[in-house]
């Protein structure tokens, strides 16, 4: 079955309720869980739609044009029972930079070189791209993907996990820490807090160290809660209107651990139906 032709049957039930908890983590109401929640879970449609979001931030690259052309060089000429490849002048060193023109030679130009011109730049189909969306939104309902992907959660949070829209201003980290706690989610924050070494050569490029990924706040508006998550390892933020698969599938897997504002919650049906129109 396809997504929009499961999705079309299940407007015709009965839609399940969700509580809203407020910054106390007490139940205030319930509301009704969108239709999003009822898109397929497509792990393959997920990892495809990441790869291609992927490379759309990567910086083009590549070799200098001027790339072994900055020297003043000369042959030696015959008489020196060397091969007559232009080489840096003074020094006696006799490196050949061959003037830019031969690859062959130590210090010479590079052989057909990655052009920084070339953008490595993915293209994705709009209704792809909104159905790994949908499917990667549905993901973070499910526990037992959430719990697999690595995520601690008590047994007691139900997902989707959902807040009063007062979270928007929750401007302290200190405040956004012991609401996270209160949620249950203490052991889940001591995990994205540890920091590991990377192996390898990674270490060495700017990569040297490794940090969990811990939960997502998503809401309609951004009235310090931005500010607030960034000062929390793990935690991120994002409004739902930038909200992309690149957010609840980091490393192309998804059921990241997500706590959604009431109004963002409320608003996902408008995203289901671009797909459905």
């Amino acid at each position: 079955m396809s997504v929009t032709s499961s999705l079309l049957t299940s407007q015709k039930e009965q839609r399940p309720k969700v509580p809203v908890l407020n910054l106390e983590c007490k139940e205030v109401e319930l509301v009704e869980l969108p239709r999003v929640f009822d898109t397929p879970l497509r792990e393959d449609l997920i990892k495809r739609a990441y790869i291609h979001l992927m490379t759309h931030i990567l910086q083009p690259k590549g070799a200098s044009k001027a790339s072994a052309h900055k020297y003043s060089v000369e042959s030696w000429g015959a008489g020196y029972g060397m091969a007559r490849v232009s080489r840096i002048k003074g020094g006696g060193t006799g490196k050949a930079m061959a003037g830019g023109f031969v690859p062959s030679a130590v210090g010479g130009r590079p052989t057909h070189p990655p052009k920084p011109e070339k953008k490595i730049h993915k293209k994705l189909n709009k209704k792809e791209k909104l159905a790994s969306l949908l499917s990667a939104i549905a993901f973070t309902a499910v526990p037992s993907a959430v719990r697999l992907r690595g995520h601690k959660l008590p047994d007691n949070l139900k997902l989707p996990i959902v807040v009063t829209d007062d979270i928007e201003g929750v401007s302290k980290a200190k405040e956004l820490k012991v609401f996270l706690e209160r949620l249950g989610l203490k052991e889940e924050l001591e995990r994205c807090e540890e920091k590991k070494i990377r192996a390898g050569k990674g270490k060495m490029r700017g990569r040297r160290y490794k940090r969990r990924v811990g939960p997502l706040i998503v809401c309609m508006n951004d009235k310090g809660i931005k500010k607030a998550a960034s000062s929390i390892p793990g935690v991120d933020f994002t409004k739902l209107s930038e909200l992309s698969v690149l957010h609840l599938a980091p490393g192309a897997k998804p059921a990241r651990l997500v706590i959604w504002s009431k109004s963002a919650l409320l608003s996902l049906d408008s995203k289901l139906e671009k797909l459905l129109a």
